[in-house]
């Protein structure tokens, strides 16, 4: 049995001081000789830059001097999902299981099958595993570790998995109320689950002084929820809180799990960072991602003294759209600004140390990354890279085709308002739809005009002219447009549906929401005086425009998945091919813009509130060689 004898850590301000080198194998230099392999993967819920930045520049009074940022590895993550902007139970899930999934399933694919996750890979390799967060355990991330579920919601099916079935070595954070008997301190009806768990062998603690106390007896399995639901926040936390704190619950963790001979993984979350940025409230992004450095720090430390730890830190999304504006001395809070209370779309970082991290180094990746560096260390083989599979993230370049370009400067404002490439790709679940451009927050309107069968005649000829419905926001602009059909061309163009955006609206394909998304203009998916309000995921890049131009970003813009049961009710044809146009326009709709795609001819100026039939539109064979499965190999063609 290999064992090391380790003092917690002290963590301060300068705790990278003195750490033994990345990649240190152990006291003989000797990886064949040394302790044998672990992972542990640390998430930041919610930890976007913004965080990262006002974090340092309170601790540092700088940007970047946090201790995950000096991890020798450094990269990004992209953070959409199948849903558009994702939620932490698919984030979670994609690093768990190396599988996408809609947003609020929990381990499940798509289909709602059940994926192996790093917890189960583990057990089944003989390796221990843990889970730490500070959030209640049956949460959404240390969930999609521990159990399946198709709702994050179900808790106490979650927390039924994880005492019953899954059983890590260790699991610490909050929720007691999930586990504990029925009464005051309980949402359950039944004797709970502390006894089950004591029954095959965890020590069941409640507080910092027990968890102490357990980890000096030599626990080996380790179950401890100290608060009814998430732990207290360490902005409101007093000298005498009874809870541990995460790097307290790591440092348990880390000496439990190394006990015996055999590997060890461990997910530890600092989960209430993100309640931070729901909230927009600064100072608990900041304190809270300031505990989760001193973790990192902590465990990094024990890690590099121990030998053969990979570690991975990253986020699962960015929440509240935080920005640094005003920077301010160590001790004092920035000036900030934010979005709104709810995810964003933006990239996270992803930093690491020890063998398997080195492939994050300068690299952009998604979450599957994660999962696909755990299971080659796991397994002892080499990384088996993830393939090309587009979702919607607003980041176009695992898009096959480039459509069409633009060939006229904006009218409506370069930098703020442009349309400069429209992008398809085909894919077994749906249609990929990206404009490649630059979007102003809270104005104008992207349409999408969309014939499912050009030259059938089914569609609406006349675009907009025929569309009475005003009821709701989105269906408002597209009643108002003052767009003709394309004319010229043999091959007649009759809209079928509209993928709207009004004002950057960025609706998850789970959503039937005002101000986008799909709409059906004819039977059977709507009809002209009662829009039909279809499931479409709608997400952008890093291009939504405040305040202040933005320069042009190659290969970002709108992206949108459309399920093919949207556009073919009754399944994709054989031969099928679809019919696109893209324009812009104002915020109420009625006056267009001399950015379309495909383009007007160069020197075009703003058509305005005049009825303007649109220059063009790109056919797309998704069915090229006619044998009933969806393929989107050809290259669309443009039709004027």
């Amino acid at each position: 049995m290999w064992t090391r004898a380790l003092a917690i850590l002290s963590v301060t301000a300068a705790c990278g001081d003195g750490l033994p080198a990345a990649g240190d194998q152990g006291p003989d230099g000797d990886p064949a000789a040394g302790p044998p392999p672990a992972v542990i993967v640390l998430i930041g819920d919610g930890m976007g830059g913004g965080a990262l930045d006002a974090a340092s520049l309170y601790r540092h009074g700088a940007t970047r001097r946090l201790f995950m940022q000096t991890l020798p590895y450094q990269g990004e993550v992209r953070t959409g999902g199948p849903s558009g902007i994702t939620d932490s139970a698919a984030a979670a899930s994609v690093m768990a299981t190396g599988v996408y999934t809609w947003n609020g399933r929990v381990a499940l694919d798509r289909d709602a099958v059940a994926v192996e996750t790093l917890i189960e890979r583990a057990r089944d390799r003989g390796w221990r595993s843990g889970v730490v967060t500070t959030t209640s355990l049956p949460h959404a991330t240390p969930a999609a570790f521990s159990a399946h579920a198709i709702g994050r919601g179900e808790y106490l099916g979650i927390a039924n998995q994880q005492a019953r079935t899954t059983r890590p070595h260790v699991m610490l954070g909050g929720g007691a109320a999930y586990f504990a008997p029925q009464g005051p301190g309980s949402v359950r009806a039944d004797g709970g689950l502390l006894g089950t768990l004591a029954g095959v062998g965890y020590t069941v603690v409640a507080d910092r002084a027990g968890l102490d106390a357990a980890v000096a007896d030599g626990a080996t399995r380790l179950f401890g929820a100290f608060a009814f639901d998430h732990l207290t926040l360490v902005a409101d936390r007093g000298a005498d809180s009874r809870e541990p704190d995460l790097p307290a619950m790591a440092q348990a963790a880390l000496t439990t799990l190394d006990r015996d001979d055999d590997g060890f993984f461990l997910m530890i979350e600092g989960g209430r960072i993100d309640h931070g940025g729901h909230a927009n409230d600064l100072i608990d992004v900041v304190q809270e991602t300031l505990a989760f450095d001193d973790t990192v720090a902590l465990v990094t430390a024990w890690a590099r003294a121990r030998g053969n730890v990979t570690i991975l830190v990253t986020a699962d999304h960015e929440c509240g759209g935080l920005e640094v504006v005003t920077p301010r001395p160590a001790g004092e809070y920035s000036g900030v600004r934010w979005r709104w209370g709810a995810h964003t779309n933006a990239r996270v970082a992803i930093h690491g140390d020890g063998p398997g991290a080195e492939v994050i180094a300068g690299a952009v990746v998604d979450h599957r990354w994660v999962h696909a560096i755990a299971a080659a260390r796991m397994d002892g083989v080499a990384l088996v890279a993830p393939g090309r599979e587009p979702i919607p993230d607003g980041e176009l370049g695992d898009l096959r085709h480039r459509a069409a370009g633009q060939d006229v400067a904006s009218g409506y404002g370069v930098g703020f308002n442009q349309l400069d490439a429209l992008w398809l790709d085909a894919t077994p679940r749906g249609l990929m739809v990206g404009v490649e451009g630059l979007f102003e927050w809270n104005s104008n309107a992207i349409e999408v005009w969309i014939d499912v069968d050009p030259g059938a005649g089914t569609g609406m000829p006349g675009l907009a002219a025929a569309i009475s419905d005003r009821d709701g926001t989105a269906d408002a602009v597209l009643s108002a447009s003052s767009l003709g059909a394309p004319s010229g061309s043999g091959l007649a163009f009759g809209a079928d549906l509209a993928l709207i955006a009004v004002g950057g609206a960025d609706p998850h394909v789970e959503d039937l929401a005002d101000g986008g998304g799909l709409r059906g203009l004819r039977v059977p998916f709507g009809a002209a005086e009662d829009l039909g309000w279809r499931r479409a995921a709608l997400n952008f890049g890093a291009v939504r425009a405040r305040a202040t131009p933005l320069v042009r970003m190659p290969g970002q813009g709108l992206e949108a998945f459309v399920p093919w049961v949207e556009l073919y009710p009754g399944g994709v044809p054989v031969g099928a091919r679809v019919a696109l146009a893209a324009v812009l326009v104002n915020s109420d709709g009625g006056h267009t813009s001399n950015q379309a795609l495909p383009s007007f001819p160069a020197g075009t100026a703003n058509p305005g509130r005049v009825v303007t039939p649109l220059p063009g539109f790109v056919v797309y064979e998704l069915d090229s060689n006619a044998d009933g499965v969806v393929d989107g190999d050809a290259p669309p063609v443009i039709v004027r």
